[in-house]
């Protein structure tokens, strides 16, 4: 963790310099202090399951491709034809069972262009869709799908 928080200090800072090293490694152990002592985190990333890492890397490489692709409908639909866009909210549920997991399915809704998580609680998700089109299969769409199977090979150990 400590690693990551000082990589993103340098990659911010934009220079490398014993200055900016230094001060970069107190910050980066100050935050990795924090989150594990006030925030409770624990990162088991690389100490997991190297099926499970193999399926996140999928999973995230998934994300990336229906990111691209959904931008690119966005943009066609804001350029072509911007006065026929019909907004839409949709309620669903999701079969997902731990936080993780739905918390993920909410991130990847939200990144992908044209859409946006509203409110998920009590296993429901409002999803707001740019236009209805978009909104289409929303309720069991390829990353519930994915996340269901990997939080079913989960538990299934």
């Amino acid at each position: 963790m400590f690693l990551l928080f000082f990589l993103l200090w340098l990659l911010l800072s934009g220079e490398v310099s014993v200055h900016t090293c230094l001060w970069g490694a107190a910050a980066s152990a100050l935050i990795t202090w924090f989150c594990r002592r006030v925030l409770g985190y624990e990162w088991h990333i690389l100490l997991g399951d190297p099926r499970r890492l193999w399926a996140m890397a999928r999973y995230f490489a998934h994300l990336l491709v229906e990111m691209l692709k959904a931008g690119l409908v966005v943009m066609r639909l804001i350029y072509v034809r911007p006065k026929s866009i019909q907004p839409k909210l949709v309620w669903f549920r999701t079969p997902l069972g731990t936080d993780r997991y739905k918390a993920l399915l909410s991130d990847s809704i939200t990144l992908t262009a044209g859409t946006i998580t509203v409110l998920a609680e009590d296993g429901r998700m409002l999803v707001h869709a740019l236009d209805a089109p978009l909104a289409e299969g929303i309720e069991d769409s390829s990353f519930q799908q994915r996340l269901e199977r990997m939080e079913a090979s989960q538990w299934s150990k």
